[in-house]
């Protein structure tokens, strides 16, 4: 049996790091609610701000809300400090314009801060975490880091990161931050019982279907606890014709994130619950991969994904009306709306043994080497205070770390069963993530490709990649 990752909502106020402030905005029949409390410290009181505004989605206001968020805390920093804060990141143009606006905000706290953003491409975590670590040793400024799960257990590693925990434990405004923060989250960024990194997004997986398709066909929508074999039921169905005029059942998402699922909810993984093992030889992760395969060369409700040059892509075949359903994140919507594809929505991925999905998470830390760590932490609160999160959940891509910006009605409007994002965090398990995480990938989805190609069977590239990717787990232990 796997280790699962069960939250409840309570359970993060035994974690230590919680307290402070508690605001609940209630959103109920047009009406806004507010509950506030006062906080005390230092025997000064700090009072939620509330400051009203309107929410627009997609050009239509939807409702006017009330944002209770508290104002800075009073800090020992002097405010007309000088210094410079050079931030290691990642993201697009987008998440250039968002961190610049709470750069400025932060700026009118601290005006002789000069803050420098210096975004870095990401074509593997281990090559980003390297560079992170190069910087370091190279002795050039570092304080703030942005990295996401894959990366974090290699950059502490290499001692690159500053635990946080006493910075959120002396700290209310902190305290009250991470009491939005669901504890899964915070987890994930901890590593040997010490906090690293703040969380600010993550992402996990999740079958999106196309509404009308899956009505023209006659099929009933799937339920959140469907199985294995009423997805393939499902498939079968959605698949016919031929040539453009074909259509598949499920597009198989042919990356190491996007397998995960099916190892996971037939109640295994690529490693051992402790990250420290291949358990590759396992025959569960057989049997699973030997169910995917068969969606191509057996049931044929998929389309070949062994690079043999079909030229076909899941995102384009579902916004053409072609895929009655595939496996993503948050990440795709904006994408699929832009595109003027809104016939879709989201549901749990279908389950065998379990019904276990897979996260992955990204966070904010401070490096061992910043000589500005309190100012750091003070600029780490404004890139994860509520603003900023509502400003990133707007984009589109990932989904907010705090809770409540994943359970408003700006955030769940779409898709309809938008709320399983954030439910999913009560039964998931964090995407395998040792030190070594790209040669695991490397290693996995070489194996995949070559039982894909069918030029190993599932227990061949599964034994094959076992070996390896042992050889590789006891390298790492020394």
């Amino acid at each position: 049996m796997r280790t699962r990752r069960a939250f409840s909502r309570r359970s993060i106020l035994g974690t230590g790091l919680v307290g402070g402030a508690s605001a609940l905005a209630l959103a109920a029949c047009g009406e806004t609610v507010v509950v506030t409390e006062e906080v005390v410290v230092k025997e000064e009181v700090i009072k939620e701000v509330e400051v009203i505004k309107e929410v627009e989605v997609a050009g239509e206001t939807i409702i006017k809300e009330v944002v209770v968020e508290m104002p800075p805390a009073p800090s020992n920093i002097d405010s007309n400090i000088s210094a410079r804060i050079v931030i290691f990141n990642f993201g697009g143009e987008s998440d250039a314009k968002i961190y610049a606006d709470a750069h400025a905000r932060f700026n009118k706290r601290f005006p002789n801060v000069d803050i420098v953003d210096n975004f870095t491409p990401v074509s593997t975590w281990s090559e980003y975490s390297n560079k992170v670590a190069a910087q370091v040793a190279s002795g050039s400024q570092l304080d703030i880091v942005n990295i996401a799960i894959e990366g974090t257990r290699l950059v502490v590693s290499k001692n690159v990161l500053e635990p946080l925990d006493d910075l959120v434990r002396n700290d209310a405004a902190g305290q009250e931050m991470m009491s939005d923060i669901h504890p899964a989250c915070v987890e994930a960024h901890t590593v040997n019982g010490k906090l690293y990194q703040i969380p600010h997004s993550w992402n996990n997986m999740v079958i999106h279907y196309n509404t009308a398709m899956w009505e023209e066909k006659g099929v009933p929508f799937p339920e959140a606890d469907w199985k294995w074999d009423v997805f393939l039921e499902s498939a079968a169905k959605l698949t016919s014709g031929e040539g453009d005029d074909e259509t598949f059942g499920f597009g198989i998402p042919n990356f190491n994130f996007g397998l995960q699922p099916w190892l996971l909810t037939n109640d295994t993984s690529q490693l051992s619950d402790d990250w420290a093992d291949s358990n590759l030889n396992d025959p569960k992760v057989t049997e699973a991969m030997q169910f995917v395969r068969d969606l191509v060369w057996k049931h044929e409700v998929s389309f070949d994904v062994s690079g043999t040059g079909t030229g076909l892509s899941n995102s384009g075949l579902f916004t053409a009306g072609r895929l009655g359903m595939s496996g993503w994140g948050h990440w795709p919507i904006q994408n699929f709306l832009a595109a003027d594809f809104d016939t879709f929505d989201v549901q749990y991925w279908p389950g065998n043994t379990a019904h276990t999905t897979v996260a992955g998470f990204g966070g904010w830390g401070i490096s061992t080497q910043s000589e500005n760590k309190e100012l750091s932490w003070e600029l780490i609160k404004e890139l994860n205070s509520l603003e900023t999160i509502r400003a990133t959940a707007a984009a589109g891509v990932a989904v907010p770390a705090r809770r409540s910006v994943a359970e408003s009605p700006e955030f769940l409007k779409f898709p309809a069963n938008s709320k399983i994002y954030y439910e999913s965090l009560d039964n998931m398990a964090f995407v395998p993530s040792p030190a070594n995480f790209n040669e695991l990938e490397t290693i996995f989805m070489r194996a995949f490709s070559e039982m894909m190609a069918d030029t190993k069977t599932a227990e061949e590239a599964m034994a094959d990649a076992h070996q390896e990717l042992q050889t590789a787990m006891d390298r790492l232990k020394g």
